[in-house]
């Protein structure tokens, strides 16, 4: 062979042996670079909206909290980045591991609850929470928030995740974190002189305080309600409320509790078949929400009943229904505690949708008898059918594209939070009613965080960044063969 032919060969199977190395070092700088960035979160947020980015309101808040705060992903990273649901989850995760980066207060675990899940069984706020793959828990100092995947993006269809336009997750995550920091302690105000049943109430408000409330008592003919004032409880009231007739505008009770629902408040009234009849302000502001308590009448079921008398009755849960989504974990269990109320007044719901100015509210059953019940007034009966034992308003608007809400619950008697009902295991009345405090009374309304829409997928840069970044991406590589060629030159010239 010639000496040309060898020379050609040996630098041609260099050349081809060069080519291999590099492309596998590509390959494999690219396999350690990936694996760096999913560990690290390395990533450059491109989108217009910064979806991906930690916003500087969430900096904000976050930096008043400084108790430790654990956030439980209930499957691998992996799973989390690129598994079946990571079209929603790595939005979630990567929040979550920028708040770990930018707080040393915030730790972040990733655990599989199908390989583990003896690791979540402290993570359950009822027996009827439900903790899948797809949840996130938010825990500090024993206090948890278990979510969904679905609470932290905004959807057209609130029941289908496929719809979701909007990410939400940076405020949801945070208001979680400050509902078990406990950084802005909610409170909740029973009202008094109405002659409310102060004593029978004492349970009910040992509940609200043993989930994080301050509970207060006011006077809503002198005492203002606070502005973090969560939850309004009306309790037994066997006087009625000062209307437009109060002499001084300062005096209006029923003006005050407008303004306290106007601010995303709930008010909650138990009323007492005995009583409701005289509460005329107070009924008829009720009517506004769509709701009234039907007066001198009870419900009756001796089908389904705790008691010999009837009137204890077992109450029938909703379904596909606002006040049945209020309780949905504990309704979906295959036998459900009993949840019980005695000597309850029937709730009319006047129309399901509508009322205010913008027709923005909606009212529904949240218990109701079974149809073996019967309506009895004075002793005697007037009516056979099923019947709303509880029922709730919602009044929804717009803020900043995200809805927020404000609630009136109607509860058709005091005995639904009696003592001998909510400190006991066998019912449910207790699930029902803490579920109730963090459905409409537990979130911060964070004006300072926004939605992230996402319905644009299109990469948005300036025009100088995108010239920065096609300089680097024509200009890197060429760099690198030159190098490489000059070296190669270099040494052919001197062997």
């Amino acid at each position: 062979m010639k000496v040309s032919s060898r020379k050609k060969l040996k630098y041609g199977t260099l050349a081809t042996v060069f080519s291999v190395v590099f492309i596998a070092l590509i390959i494999i700088l690219n396999v350690i670079i990936t694996s760096l960035a999913n560990k690290y979160n390395w990533r450059i947020d491109m989108t217009e909206e910064k979806v991906f980015s930690l916003s500087d309101g969430a900096k904000e808040v976050m930096s008043d909290i400084t108790e430790p705060v654990n956030i439980y992903f209930a499957s691998d990273p992996d799973v989390l980045m690129t598994g079946a649901y990571s079209g929603y989850t790595r939005y979630v995760y990567t929040t979550a591991l920028q708040l770990e980066e930018e707080f040393p207060n915030v730790h972040v675990e990733c655990v599989d609850v199908r390989k583990n899940p003896a690791f979540f069984r402290d993570f359950y706020n009822t027996t009827a929470t439900v903790i899948d793959s797809n949840s996130v828990i938010v825990e500090s100092n024993g206090e948890i928030r278990v979510f969904a995947i679905a609470a932290f993006f905004t959807c057209e269809d609130s029941n289908d995740l496929s719809t979701a336009w909007a990410y939400n997750g940076e405020k949801r995550l945070i208001s979680g974190i400050m509902q078990v920091t406990q950084t802005e302690t909610p409170i909740v105000t029973f009202t008094a002189e109405h002659g409310e049943d102060i004593s029978s109430a004492a349970h009910l408000a040992s509940l609200f305080a043993e989930n994080g409330y301050e509970v207060k008592i006011a006077d809503l003919s002198k005492d203002e309600i606070d502005d973090d004032c969560r939850i309004l409880v009306i309790f037994s009231p066997k006087y009625d409320f000062i209307g437009v007739e109060a002499e001084d505008a300062s005096k209006n009770e029923i003006e005050k509790i407008d303004k306290f629902l106007d601010r995303y408040g709930c008010l909650m009234v138990f009323g007492d078949p005995d009583y409701v009849g005289k509460l005329t302000n107070l009924n008829e502001f009720l009517e506004e929400w769509g709701i009234r308590f039907l007066s001198d009448t009870a419900v009756r079921d001796s089908e389904h009943s705790m008691s010999v008398d009837g009137y204890s009755i077992v109450a029938q849960y909703q379904n596909d229904t606002l006040g049945g989504s209020i309780y949905a974990d504990l309704n979906a269990l295959d036998t459900p505690p009993k949840s019980v109320i005695r000597h309850a007044a029937p709730i009319e719901i006047l129309w399901e949708k509508g009322g205010s100015l913008s027709g923005s509210r909606i009212a529904t059953s949240v218990l109701k008898s079974f149809e073996t019940s019967e309506l009895v007034e004075n002793g005697v009966s007037v009516g056979k059918g099923s019947y709303n034992i509880a029922a709730i308003t919602r009044e929804s608007r717009i803020v900043n594209n995200e809805y927020y809400y404000s609630y009136v619950m109607a509860i058709g008697s005091p005995s639904f939070a009696g003592g001998g009902y909510i400190d006991s295991n066998a019912f449910a009345n207790e699930d029902i009613l803490v579920a109730t405090m963090k459905a409409t009374g537990r979130e911060r309304v964070l004006n300072a965080l926004e939605l992230k829409p996402f319905d644009d997928t299109e990469i948005t840069i300036t025009t100088a960044e995108a010239t920065r970044l096609t300089a680097a991406c024509t200009l890197v590589l060429p760099v690198i063969f030159a190098i490489c060629g000059i070296v190669t030159v270099v040494r052919r010239k001197h062997r």
